[in-house]
């Protein structure tokens, strides 16, 4: 029995078996069809906003309106009481009457005196002075149209109608309160459909934007562009529970100049608010995204490593040995991330069994099905990265 063990120690004996290559679960690298977009955050405002004030001194007789509610232009709102006003203007009337009976009495006198200068029985000086008579009463009636003018307008203004359509809030003074010009805003109304947001974007996404715009100008009708609909860029609002307002905006406003102490330039978008969803000083975050999809190489993020040296995958190459590439990624699209250099498409990358391998090994490759994305449905992700979003959904669907 000695002399077996002795013998199973001599070198030159079998052997062991090599090892097995490692088994991993490998994907083809494919180009998809995204809408790149990214994400900041916004103001909503009224599209119109109008604050009521009185414009006459006196007493709130009515408020005729549902405070909250909506109204439509020229409703009444408030009355104020119009006696003194309807006074001052009956008054402005009977002086207007009283001025026109004294032209007319001055006319009558001016062409008298002219009948007697021509027979020689009245001296031209009298006759230059009923002339003048005749331009003071001119005047005078003047003056008291203008009085009356001015009094109808007191007797319309006891009257506060709604200049806009729009949804009001609540009343600062109630019925019985004294309410004059210094009083302030007596209410607010809003017109709320469409709503505007404005946000600010860096100067490299703004430059983007413009240029964007400028190649769709080439050959192309400016004011169809502008409409809604025909922009390059679609700007969306994600609501504070994650999820895609309905209606996508269009670009109403550019402002003409860089703020320098932020570098950033002013941006205006309006939305469809049918539904009044939106209130005006909500903070919302504003997404853009492209219109028309455009083809990058996706990855899934799982297949995406990263170290001190930034992002890589493992490549399986021809002879089925692992390569460690360096890639330099994009944007994520819920569980997928963009890939802007390092891989091409058809190229395999190591998806499973990440932890078996390391690289310049030989591995046995199996072709595996990439995870499917749950929240796939829900547009934009939440949170941006590379100046867009990076969250848990997936890409938005191509427009085109």
């Amino acid at each position: 029995m000695c002399s077996l063990l002795i013998l199973g120690c001599v070198p030159g004996g079998d052997a062991p078996p090599a090892a097995e290559p490692p088994s991993v679960g490998v994907i083809a690298v494919t180009e998809e069809r995204v809408n790149p977009y990214f994400e900041f955050v916004g103001k909503t405002r009224a599209a119109d906003t109008v604050a009521l004030r009185a414009r006459v001194t006196g007493f709130l007789l009515e408020r005729a309106f549902q405070e909250g509610g909506q109204v439509e232009t020229d409703d009444l709102l408030f009355r104020i009481e119009p006696e003194q006003y309807q006074a001052s203007l009956a008054q402005a009337e009977a002086q207007l009457s009283a001025a026109e009976a004294s032209l007319n009495r001055a006319q009558v006198d001016l062409a008298r005196y002219q009948e007697l200068a021509k027979a020689k029985n009245v001296s031209q000086q009298k006759v230059d002075e009923a002339q003048a008579e005749v331009l003071v009463q001119e005047a005078a009636v003047e003056t008291a149209q203008a009085d009356i003018q001015k009094a109808q307008l007191n007797v319309d203004y006891t009257e506060i109608r709604a200049p806009i359509a729009g949804r009001i809030d609540l009343a600062a003074f109630d019925v019985g309160n004294l309410v004059e010009p210094a009083s302030g805003v007596l209410a607010t109304i809003n017109r709320m459909d469409p709503i505007k947001v404005a946000f600010s974007i860096a100067e490299t996404w703004y430059l983007e934007l413009a240029q964007a715009g400028a190649r769709a100008r080439q050959g192309q009708d400016p004011d169809e562009l502008a409409a809604p609909g025909k922009q390059h860029f679609v700007p969306q609002i994600r609501l504070p529970d994650g999820s895609l307002y309905a209606h996508d905006g269009w670009f109403d406003f550019f402002d003409n100049k860089v703020d320098e102490t932020t570098g950033t330039v002013l941006i205006r978008a309006q939305f469809p608010n049918p539904d009044q969803l939106l209130l005006p000083g909500q903070f919302v975050t504003v997404v853009i995204e492209r219109r028309e999809a455009v083809s990058a190489v996706v990855v899934p993020q799982a297949a995406l490593l990263t170290d001190q040296g930034g992002s890589y995958v493992l490549v399986v190459g021809d002879d089925d040995k692992v390569e460690r590439r360096r890639v330099k990624t994009g944007q994520r699209f819920g569980t997928r991330q963009v890939i802007e250099e390092g891989l091409e498409s058809g190229e395999r990358i190591v998806l499973y069994g990440i932890q078996k391998v390391r690289p310049g090994i030989q591995v046995r490759p199996e072709t595996t099905t990439p995870p499917g994305d749950p929240l796939a449905a829900t547009g934009p992700s939440s949170s941006g990265e590379n100046g867009g979003g990076d969250g848990d959904d997936a890409a938005p669907a191509a427009r085109d």
